[in-house]
């Protein structure tokens, strides 16, 4: 079945998605299955610990073994007011971050969102969280269900399994203000 882009479809379905989430305790971590012809995986989620008043990041690791494309429309959570996704660009010398509203995933693949790079923006948290808690985040596709996530929120995010080859330099995450990098 494909889904078209339809923002006030997709609100809504995305609203229907977060509910039936939290009451069926849905759960999609690591690899999963998804109707015929592929798996998508995701590797190592995680969230940095909020910091009170400011935004966190979110990271993981995406595989997709699918001979189709598909795209990321969409990103919940019921433990955060917003939830965006951001990449880390460099113009005229300077890095910067770009809002994504949507994510091509292409066939075959696999994408790494990781300090630095791609990543998630988490707004508002609706409780105090603290590193060991446990957080569900839907991802809204284009093609395929929605996926229910499970996010381990951590004090220190893991360099091993997700970490994008980059030269980060000197750069100040906590300076873009979206919370890499504790004060």
């Amino acid at each position: 079945m494909k889904v078209t882009f339809q923002p006030l479809r997709s609100a809504m379905m995305l609203g229907l998605v977060i509910t039936a989430s939290l009451v069926s305790g849905c759960d999609f971590k690591a690899k999963v299955d998804i109707e015929e012809g592929g798996t998508v995986a995701f590797i190592e989620p995680v969230i940095r610990t909020p910091i009170a008043g400011r935004p966190t990041a979110g990271y993981f690791g995406y595989e997709r073994s699918y001979n189709t494309t598909d795209q990321i429309i969409a990103v919940a959570s019921p433990a955060f007011k917003r939830v965006e996704m951001h990449d880390s660009v460099t113009e005229g010398g300077m890095k910067k971050m770009v809002k994504l509203d949507t994510l091509d995933l292409p066939a075959k693949s696999s994408i790494k969102f990781a300090p630095g790079g791609k990543h998630l923006m988490l707004f508002e948290p609706t409780k105090e969280l603290k590193g060991g808690d446990q957080i569900k985040v839907t991802f809204v596709f284009a093609e395929q269900s929605p996926m229910v996530v499970t996010f381990d929120v951590r004090d220190v995010v893991p360099v091993t399994g997700i970490q994008e080859t980059m030269d980060h330099g000197s750069m100040d995450h906590g300076a873009m203000g979206h919370g890499d990098k504790k004060p």
